[in-house]
């Protein structure tokens, strides 16, 4: 057991990485492929374990909080939608990121009667065939205008958003998305993420440089800072773009110098829990494993001093990753590029 000891950080962020299956095959993310760990090892948890991390969570927060049920494809994840109504019954907020492919009139329901709260439904551009590309399955652009359609009639008031990642690929279809999720009713919003590394490929501070990337990587900054200015202008006048103003201005300084470090302040991720689909507790997965919720309870490792070690390995990180920009974003805007290069 992990000693405890004083910890004055507020819990800010969850997310339970539910599954790494997928119905897609997307060019930016390899969660698809294989989970070695599991498959060498005693498998995932059961929908008790996760009932017993969603109590001991219930301990550990302070405020009103969000979970984000993430993946892979989190509706693949059976009885996920069982821990969304446990979940709102410990009083929590529930979101879903999804790709949209398994959500038809049938699965609509479900959603609505699990009493989700908002969903959030990936759409890389209007443009079919390059939302099929980059999700790597014909057909998954219809899937996902389908689905919202099928949450609009049966929701019965859902929130629902669109998320899209600034590529090379699709940064020429980025205004006409704005425009559309803006002039359709049935959307809430629309959130932009930076591009980043491709999951399960072997960390490389240099990645962007890499001409098996170059589809993701956008090839002139200038040009794509004046797509995020069209992005924060729109922002200005009412758009419905959440990113915050700073948040834009910081994807700007990334893409331009993506080898610098963004913030001239530390990470937030030591105020944030991720499980992973194989119960594997941490505050980020780049630094220190607390735990599993298989044998360990979440409020001691959040209490732990292996957290308090994460956490200051996450004060001196200089990675402009994932979470630095796009899921948890904490703005100290005006954003100033550090002198210290990221890490190596």
């Amino acid at each position: 057991m992990n000693k405890k000891i004083k910890n004055e950080v507020n819990l800010d962020f969850v997310c339970f990485g539910i599954t790494d299956a997928c119905t897609l095959r997307c060019k930016m993310c390899q969660k698809w492929k294989e989970d070695i760990f599991i498959k060498e090892n005693s498998g995932v948890p059961t929908l008790k374990d996760w009932k017993n991390c969603i109590n001991s969570l219930r301990s550990i927060a302070k405020g009103p909080l969000q979970i984000n049920f993430g993946g892979g494809e989190p509706l693949l994840k059976e009885d996920v939608l069982e821990l969304v109504s446990f979940s709102k019954s410990k009083r929590f907020a529930a979101n879903i990121a999804t790709n949209g492919y398994l959500i038809d009139e049938k699965m609509a329901k479900r959603i609505a009667h699990s009493g989700l709260d908002s969903i959030i439904i990936s759409l890389d551009s209007l443009n079919e065939d390059t939302h099929d590309y980059l999700r790597g399955v014909k057909g998954a652009y219809h899937r996902a205008m389908d689905a919202i359609e099928s949450l609009e009639k049966y929701g019965n008031g859902l929130y629902k958003g669109v998320c899209c990642v600034i590529y090379e690929k699709n940064l020429d279809d980025i205004p006409r998305l704005l425009e559309w999720v803006d002039s359709d009713p049935r959307l809430n919003s629309i959130y932009f993420m930076a591009a980043m590394q491709p999951n399960n490929t072997a960390l490389d501070s240099r990645w962007y440089d890499k001409e098996e990337f170059s589809f993701l990587w956008p090839k002139d900054p200038q040009k794509t800072s004046l797509v995020i200015d069209k992005l924060i202008d729109l922002k200005n006048k009412g758009s419905k773009i959440t990113n915050e103003i700073c948040q834009l201005e910081t994807f700007k300084l990334y893409y331009a110098h993506p080898e610098r470090f963004v913030k001239n302040t530390k990470c937030n991720m030591d105020s944030a829990l991720h499980i992973s689909s194989c119960g594997d507790i941490f505050l980020c997965y780049r630094w220190g494993l607390l735990g599993n919720i298989k044998t360990d309870d979440l409020a001691e490792a959040w209490y732990s001093e292996k957290a308090e070690k994460a956490r200051q390995d996450i004060a001196n990180c200089r990675d402009n990753c994932h979470f630095l920009l796009n899921c948890f974003f904490k703005g100290d805007y005006p954003f100033e590029l550090c002198d210290t290069a990221i890490n190596k």
